[in-house]
């Protein structure tokens, strides 16, 4: 798999936390387009995906709101994150970086984890499988970050340009801006499963505009 499917899915999920990872979660099981990596089969799970239908929908409806939107990313900046660092992981194996050699089976989680992760609550999920970091093989450390820094980076100019929005049109755009995030977020989900090389064409772009600012914040 190109490096523009997790990478691109990661950076989706600064702006929509859930989408990206339903979508591909879909894509694997029902549209067999992707695999999953063995330790995350649980994405693929009926459970996962109804909780994930359920907080696309509250995320969809929440974000459309002034004020609740500004609430909504606030809890959101370090679930975003890891949802990005989840569904770029969750690809991981499907492709090596330079270097270094990717296999799914030299970093297994724990069974009795996995137990864990089949009865937790969603955010309990990823949270549980960002603690699980160290276990894991160095690839699977170099996508979580990786996924978790895209993630982050495009969360902070979602809530930073809905903020600006709210002081200067008194929240009036903040509506437009939201419809404007759901189709950007369609476009880099579709272009991050089916061309990732042009999903990792922009998002090479998206760094060289934003990254910089970002790092001098």
């Amino acid at each position: 798999m190109d490096l523009g499917t997790p990478l691109g899915l990661a950076l989706a999920s600064g702006i929509n936390a859930y989408l990206p990872l339903l979508s591909f979660a879909i894509s694997a099981r029902f549209l067999h387009l992707d695999k999953v990596n063995p330790n995350f089969t649980f994405i693929t799970q009926d459970w996962f995906i109804i909780a994930l239908v359920i907080l696309t929908l509250i995320d969809f409806v929440a974000d459309k709101f002034p004020i609740i939107d500004h609430t909504w990313d606030a809890i959101h900046t370090v679930i975003r994150p890891l949802a990005g660092a989840l569904v770029a992981a969750a690809s991981y194996s499907q492709f090596h970086l330079p270097g270094i050699k990717i296999s799914a089976a030299s970093s297994q989680i724990p069974q009795a984890m996995l137990i864990d992760m089949s009865s937790s609550h969603i955010l309990g999920t990823i949270v549980t499988a960002s603690n699980a970091v160290p276990a894991l093989g160095l690839g699977l450390l170099i996508i979580l970050i990786l996924g978790g820094l895209l993630a982050f980076m495009s969360h902070t100019v979602k809530a930073t340009t809905r903020l600006v929005s709210t002081f200067t049109t008194a929240g009036l755009l903040n509506i437009g801006l939201s419809l404007a995030e759901d189709i950007l977020v369609l476009i880099i989900v579709l272009l991050s499963l089916l061309v990732p090389i042009i999903m990792l064409i922009l998002l090479g772009l998206f760094l060289i505009v934003f990254g910089p600012r970002l790092l001098w914040a």
